[in-house]
């Protein structure tokens, strides 16, 4: 079984792009009933085919992303309610906060949404041309001090070496890490070559999100 690491449907024979969602498929590997490098999916060479939604779907599960969304939304209700009542005379006192508030509010939320969209960007960019490497899960931990959407995220840690230097990389999802994500499990990694340190893993499940 082939698994499009895009979109998570599945095929039995190898195929250069997922129908679903036309991402790029990983190359076929030898069947191994063990997690090891010889069964981890094996990242198709550059370019590769990125799915045209896939920097919404990371932003749909960015906490930083959905925090920014709620502050601009409500920021803008703000907006127009102070700026309704600051427009009467009577109410202009009343309206002048709520104005401010809002004006604040959205553009924070707007700033942050901004600076979320580029950093998708910058994954897109990784899963699009990015070297593959070798490397390894350091450490998996939940953060329990945070909680987005009702849950509390995990943070993965990975390293991976290039050219003799030793990089590593973040990430935190909102699923809880399965096996392919333990401590000490081998994994495969997109770099981009003239700056190692911007990476990320592959496959790239949007339930990450960059911290």
């Amino acid at each position: 079984m082939i698994t499009c690491p895009w979109c998570g449907t599945g095929y039995t024979t190898f195929q250069p792009n997922c129908n679903n969602c036309g991402g790029s498929m990983p190359l076929p590997v030898e069947d191994d009933s063990t997690y090891s490098a010889k069964a981890l999916a094996v990242p198709p060479p550059a370019p590769r085919d990125v799915p045209r939604n896939y920097i919404w779907r990371v932003l749909l599960s960015d906490g930083w992303a959905i925090t920014g969304g709620i502050f601009a939304l409500v920021g803008s209700i703000f907006g127009v309610v102070g700026f309704g009542l600051t427009a009467g005379v009577v109410t202009a006192f009343v309206g002048l906060p709520f104005l401010a508030l809002g004006v604040l509010g959205f553009g924070g939320g707007a700033a942050v949404l901004i600076w979320r969209y580029q950093e998708a960007q910058k994954i897109k960019e990784v899963l699009k041309d990015g070297e593959a490497a070798l490397g390894e899960i350091e450490n998996v931990q939940q953060v329990l001090n945070v909680r987005v959407n009702g849950r509390h995220p995990w943070t993965i840690r990975y390293g991976f070496e290039v050219s003799g230097r030793l990089y590593q990389g973040k990430l935190t999802t909102l699923s809880q890490p399965d096996l392919s994500q333990q401590p000490e499990t081998d994994i495969y990694l997109l770099y981009m070559p003239e700056n190692p340190e911007q990476n990320t893993i592959y496959p790239h499940p949007y339930a990450y999100f960059a911290t």
